[in-house]
């Protein structure tokens, strides 16, 4: 994938063993890490937006998934934000694997793998249908967008629990408070956009990363 807002990788190899990825060295901060001061000004926000979202369709159009977009996986920079960390992502016409292995991932983000059909990846982002085990495709990650971009202009998460299987009801059953509630200077049109990035039925959801822009 050769996009501006993707982290570029140069090259893959084996050394005594180990599987090893050689990446584009990215000065700034993880969105992650920008998000504990609170939320970003709506400018910003929505350019970083749309950065991530035309870095989507870029990889959605060449028969990627990322499947674990989150804060954690997208850095900031001079130049705009990065999307980074495939380390989840599939080919839409691959066969489904019966084991998943990591070749990069972020540091502070290291979470060990399951095999298909179960939870993969951070639970915070995922979208129902990942919760259940079922097939995951480009409107997955629409949804993991949608929350994302919940959290970028609010500063709180779109769903929350005490425990991981409060947050999982969450993600299920519930529907975040609308962005304009909660920071009263935000268009109303945002708080749709957001509503149909996190759909529970991916087919009510944006279809296409392109939509979002």
């Amino acid at each position: 994938l050769n996009h501006p807002h993707i982290c570029t990788l140069h090259d893959i190899g084996e050394h005594e063993g180990t599987d090893f990825l050689v990446m584009e060295y990215i000065e700034g901060e993880s969105l992650a890490d920008r998000l504990k001061k609170g939320a970003l000004p709506l400018d910003q926000a929505l350019r970083h937006a749309l950065e991530i979202a035309d870095a989507l369709d870029k990889a959605h159009r060449q028969g990627v998934v990322h499947l674990d977009l989150k804060p954690g996986t997208i850095m900031l920079t001079k130049s705009g934000a990065k999307l980074l960390d495939f380390g989840l992502a599939k080919l839409k016409a691959s066969e489904p694997s019966q084991n998943a292995s990591v070749l990069s991932a972020l540091p502070t983000e290291q979470k060990p793998l399951t095999k298909e059909g179960s939870i993969l990846g951070t639970c915070q982002y995922r979208a129902p249908e990942q919760l259940e085990g079922k097939d995951a495709d480009a409107r997955t990650d629409i949804c993991a967008f949608g929350s994302v971009l919940y959290e970028v202009l609010t500063g709180r998460k779109a769903f929350e629990g005490t425990s991981q299987a409060s947050l999982i009801t969450a993600i299920m059953s519930s529907e975040p408070r609308p962005v304009s509630e909660l920071q009263s200077m935000t268009p109303p049109v945002l708080d749709w956009v957001v509503k149909r990035c996190v759909e529970k039925d991916p087919d009510e959801r944006w279809q296409s990363a392109k939509d979002l822009e």
